[in-house]
């Protein structure tokens, strides 16, 4: 499979359940400011919960082709396998069934988030456990302080592309701030962006 992010934000995305799985599946989508629609003819109490709060549009009725036909992402995860089946096979774009990820066409990642940090971890559908275990052992290493220090990056690299400086002194700047100082100091990340400022 090919790695790759995609934005969602303004994309039609359906979840086809409303069982527990699919309450935990949901919850994971939403951490990414995306809007859900979900399929079925009964809700976990999580997702009812989730529909009060306006995040999630529920659609209480079996599935047909019409509900997700016009949809970026589908995640079927109902508790009947040639539901499940039947969308894999006539979902138009990216298409995640949760319980054979050999009929979709994508898998959905453990992920750790550290404000611009993302880190994905997949077993190709081998051991979702796997996959969360390493996250968990990877956020210990990729702490809290990662998600300042990425936004400090991110600065850095905004001013340097805006000033007309040489492609070897600004590798070498970019370089620079990479080093495990500026992670550990907020005081030389300061001093950094004041020097480049000047």
């Amino acid at each position: 499979m090919f790695p790759i992010m995609v934005e969602l934000q303004d994309q039609k995305v359906v979840v086809v359940g409303g069982g527990r799985v699919a309450y935990h599946k949901i919850q994971n989508i939403l951490r990414f400011n995306v809007h859900v629609d979900v399929v079925s003819p009964e809700f976990h109490d999580g997702i009812l919960q989730l529909a009060e709060q306006k995040k999630v549009t529920l659609h209480q009725k079996e599935v047909e082709y019409e509900d997700y036909q016009d949809a970026f992402l589908v995640i079927a995860v109902t508790n009947s396998k040639s539901v499940n089946e039947q969308v894999a096979k006539t979902a138009n774009h990216l298409v995640v069934n949760a319980e054979n990820p050999e009929l979709g066409n994508s898998i959905i990642p453990a992920s750790l988030i550290r404000g611009k940090l993302m880190i994905s971890i997949s077993t190709g559908g081998a051991s979702p456990t796997l996959s969360k275990q390493l996250r968990n052992q990877l956020a210990h290493q990729f702490d809290d302080s990662y998600e300042s220090y990425l936004d400090f990056l991110y600065e850095v690299r905004r001013i340097v592309k805006s000033k007309s400086i040489h492609a070897d002194s600004r590798k070498r700047l970019l370089q620079e701030v990479v080093q495990p100082i500026y992670l550990e100091s907020v005081e030389e990340r300061e001093m950094f962006l004041r020097k480049l400022e000047e």
